[in-house]
């Protein structure tokens, strides 16, 4: 192949156009997409050897909504992903061009994506981690394509050992397990991010688009977002209890699995009710208080009033009553003496000095407060996280207590444990004990 223009630059590197040769594979079109990594990755090779198993993984994936990967190599100290060029439309330029797409654009899109992401998982146990706008292509003929998944990380390695993750998608599509220090195991985070996408697509509102880094961060945690028929009355019940579900703040409140969610949405399309999409009041990052209010009746009697005041404003007015003559005060002699106006000053002084005194003493320890709320607030999310940690560690005891020959599967259960909660007193006895363990494997 032969580079010839580039498509854009990232932070991954350059995306280029490349005609192809002659003696090329069967099957490879004349003109691919190449992207060419960034050198500043070279000098990790942990990150490069989950980039060429990645790669290599979502090569051999084959669906009609995924981009499709050709090769993953190095080329003259160069390296690069072979990819099929696509000539379509982002989704978030669509987006720009019309403001909100239509509830069946929404869902056909949606079952697209998903079925893309099943198959990744179940195929090649890949997850996406950069689902946004800008990923979805649109072609003609109302395909959908989603971009990027040969650079998606995998959950476990060559040996079956889960991988450490970090979010590399937009905050605002970042699930709120992820900006928490967590690791991705499933595909839970993959369908948040999905169910942020269409939340944006649906609204033409970026989820807290407001702000950015830390602060959306912790409005995914604890903030709202308006519920998203308030936004665009055209969308149906059924579709934004869809959102509703996908957008659950703990991975556990969100659909399982994408045959659910993908169930819910074709039952959706025939014009049928969704069956899985519940999810408790307050466990989603959307709330309904937002909706437009309730129109209400005008009580009895007050269109006759209204017409009465109406009545007496054209009524001419009575002639006003001549003023009376104005009252001229004197003040004392003593009271304009030099000695009582600086006593006066003194006292207006005295008083700005109170008030300034008492301001400052309120906004202190309206600091104080926040600072013990804060700090309360953040033993809550530790006190959690050694909670869940304990008990995992339980499940791991008890298992081995159960299977003492399963050593391999005892030590992956410890090893989860410590690198899920790597900073819990439970995570790092965890981390001892599959030390413990390890050295009972067989030698090679």
């Amino acid at each position: 192949m032969e580079l010839r223009e580039p498509l854009g630059r990232g932070a991954m590197g350059t995306v280029y156009v490349a005609h192809v040769h002659s003696g090329a594979p069967a099957g490879t079109p004349p003109k691919i997409a190449v992207r060419v990594l960034s050198s500043r990755f070279h000098n990790n090779p942990s990150f490069m050897s989950r980039f060429y198993a990645d790669a290599t993984g979502a090569s051999r994936l084959q669906h009609p909504n995924l981009v499709r990967v050709f090769e993953v190599a190095e080329v003259s100290g160069r390296h690069c992903l072979a990819m099929e060029l696509i000539e379509g439309e982002t989704a978030d330029k669509l987006l720009a061009r019309k403001g909100k797409l239509t509830e069946p654009h929404l869902v056909a899109l949606a079952v697209a994506v998903a079925s893309a992401l099943r198959t990744a998982w179940l195929q090649e146990r890949l997850l996406h981690h950069d689902i946004r706008p800008q990923n979805i292509f649109m072609l003609a003929g109302n395909v959908v394509k989603l971009a990027d998944t040969g650079l998606a990380r995998s959950v476990t390695n060559e040996a079956g050992h889960p991988l450490p993750h970090a979010p590399v998608s937009d905050a605002h599509y970042t699930a709120p397990e992820l900006t928490m220090g967590g690791r991705a195991q499933d595909s839970q985070s993959d369908i948040y991010a999905l169910g942020a996408t269409l939340y944006h697509l649906a609204t033409g509102v970026k989820p807290f688009g407001d702000h950015s880094g830390p602060k959306v961060f912790m409005l995914q945690r604890e903030g709202w977002l308006p519920w998203a028929k308030g936004l665009n009355p055209a969308l149906s019940s059924g579709f934004c209890d869809i959102l509703e579900k996908m957008l659950g703040r703990d991975p556990q409140d969100r659909y399982i699995g994408y045959e659910a969610l993908i169930s819910d949405l074709k039952v959706l399309g025939t014009g049928g009710r969704p069956c899985a999409a519940y999810i408790e009041q307050g466990r989603s990052v959307m709330t309904r208080s937002n909706q437009p209010p309730v129109p209400v009746a005008a009580p009895a009697g007050a269109f006759k009033k209204r017409r009465r005041a109406i009545e007496r404003a054209a009524a001419p007015a009575a002639p006003p009553a001549p003023a009376p003559p104005p009252t001229v005060h004197h003040h004392p002699a003593w009271m304009t003496t030099p000695v009582v106006i600086s006593a006066w000053v003194l006292v207006f002084l005295l008083i700005i000095a109170c008030v300034l005194a008492y301001a400052y003493r309120v906004n202190k320890q309206q600091m104080l407060d926040e600072d013990a709320s804060s700090f309360m607030h953040q033993r809550q999310l530790e006190n959690a996280a050694d909670a869940a940690a304990a008990r995992k560690l339980a499940d791991a005891d008890d298992y081995a207590k159960k299977n003492p020959n399963d050593i391999a599967g005892i030590v992956d259960r410890y090893e989860r444990i410590g690198e899920f909660y790597f900073s819990t007193t439970a995570g790092r006895t965890a981390e001892e004990e599959a030390k413990k363990w390890r050295e009972k494997l067989p030698k090679r």
